[in-house]
């Protein structure tokens, strides 16, 4: 038994979380990327899943679908990402497309985020991928136990 939730798992995920979300920011400040790490990750979304709508990227990045909105939103005015309306059967639903714009800044960051990943850690890369694999574990175990959704 822990003494303390200070000294519990959820605790210590959820700090280096927080930090290495600020991190992150840093990160993406210091080399001037245009745009943000959740924008990022919603042009590595939109890369791996092309066809991909509003309310399943929602899902995927777990967030509202109004915060995805938002991205998307922000993504458009910037030229990186199209939103196109589509009527499929008896409804619109918006197609989400990266631009070649879009496309080329999504593989220059992504090239310069895995250099500084594995400058950073070039001994840990098998470790950080055991880590990701329980993380996934942990995270479907808790979804499933708590029917936990994020729309």
């Amino acid at each position: 038994m822990v003494d303390h939730y200070t000294k519990t798992l959820p605790y210590e995920l959820e700090l280096t979380s927080r930090v290495l979300h600020e991190a992150t920011k840093c990160y993406f400040e210091q080399c001037n990327f245009p745009i943000s790490p959740d924008e990022f990750i919603v042009l590595d979304c939109l890369y791996q899943k092309p066809d991909i709508i509003q309310i399943d990227l929602a899902k995927m990045i777990l967030k509202g679908r109004a915060h995805t909105g938002r991205f998307l939103k922000s993504l458009e005015e910037k030229n990186f990402v199209l939103r196109k309306p589509i009527r499929q059967k008896s409804k619109t639903i918006t197609k989400n497309i990266i631009t070649p714009e879009g496309l080329e800044l999504y593989n220059k960051m992504r090239a310069e985020i895995d250099k500084y990943i594995q400058d950073t850690n070039p001994q840990l890369n098998i470790q950080i991928n055991d880590v990701i694999r329980l993380l996934q574990v942990i995270r479907k175990n808790c979804t499933d136990k708590f029917n936990i959704k994020f729309d």
